[in-house]
């Protein structure tokens, strides 16, 4: 058995949160080349949608949400736009993030508030709408990311 085999996600369908660039656009390519219909999800739709037409050129399947993790509606609405363009979620890719180039001595507390909002509350609420979801049909994988 291949590696290609061992990793094949034809019929899956995976949901990554900013993948308008840099990890995240790479985690849904790669989620794509193995098989996995990719729904985009992040605030800047303008990226998403050249990385879906890279996706599709390339022979897979993908779908553009915009979706701003900090606002539970939101999250709600394109968990559910998701799953009707490209079927049931299988996977999460819990990637969108924000980091501040402040030093501490100078982090204003509304700044401090946006990277606690997005990181960590918006991670939250994304792997919770999520896993509602899954738990329905008895399974899923949440991978959440950070970084710097």
């Amino acid at each position: 058995m291949s590696d290609r085999d061992i990793f094949d996600l034809t019929g899956r369908t995976a949901l990554v949160t900013g993948a308008s660039q840099g990890l995240g656009e790479r985690f849904a390519q790669v989620l794509a080349e193995r098989g996995a219909a990719v729904c985009l999800a992040a605030r800047q739709t303008d990226k998403l949608a050249k990385l879906q037409k890279k996706i599709e050129k390339a022979g897979g399947t993908a779908h553009v949400v915009a979706l701003d993790v900090t606002d539970p509606e939101a999250v709600e609405r394109s968990v559910a736009e998701a799953e009707e363009a490209l079927g049931p979620l299988d996977i999460l890719v819990n990637n969108a993030g924000v980091a501040v180039t402040q030093g501490f001595l100078d982090l204003e507390v509304g700044e401090w508030d946006k990277v606690l909002d997005t990181n960590l509350r918006g991670a939250f609420v994304v792997a919770q709408a999520a896993a509602k979801k899954m738990a329905e049909r008895g399974s899923g994988s949440i991978i959440n990311i950070e970084s710097v």
